[in-house]
């Protein structure tokens, strides 16, 4: 076992996170950022947060036109409702219906269990590093892109 092994593991876990989504979007028929948005509406239900027009813009890293344009194909398919704000008359909350909420769960409820019931099987301590890893590895990911210097080549993680 090597470094690069763990990179290719890894590897083959996001190759199959992403055959996961592409079969949950064409089973939901819908774009992927529809579908990324219902997951965020629904998990920020479930945290009991309210989520705006604005905030999905933020998390999406999309613009207000292009949110304004999804939430419209979100609602006209019913899959979204909007309520005025409780303390802004200008603001809005967004809501996954009842209907997205069924379709989300009937797409990926299966496999989150089973990717669920694989984490359970770790130890303590064996979760931890996994996040750990894991973490570290997104931190790698967002740092800027350098070159190797010519004397050092790129290592192949294939």
């Amino acid at each position: 076992m090597s470094a690069v092994d763990v990179l290719r593991a890894v590897r083959r876990f996001r190759a199959a996170d992403v055959a996961m989504r592409i079969k949950a979007r064409s089973d939901m028929e819908m774009n992927d950022s529809d579908l990324v948005a219902l997951r965020h509406l629904i998990a920020a239900e479930e945290r009991s947060e309210s989520i705006g027009p604005k905030d999905l813009s933020v998390f999406l890293g999309i613009s207000s036109a292009a949110t304004a344009k999804l939430l419209s194909r979100l609602e006209a398919a019913g899959r979204l409702h909007r309520e005025p704000h409780p303390s802004d008359r200008r603001a809005q909350v967004l809501h996954a219906t009842r209907r997205a909420h069924d379709e989300i769960r009937r797409a990926l409820g299966a496999a989150h269990q089973r990717m669920l019931a694989a984490a359970e099987r770790l130890t303590a301590p064996e979760q931890r590093a996994v996040v750990s890893f894991l973490d570290e590895l997104s931190g790698a990911m967002d740092e800027p892109t350098e070159s190797p210097s010519p004397a050092e080549p790129a290592r192949s993680t294939e």
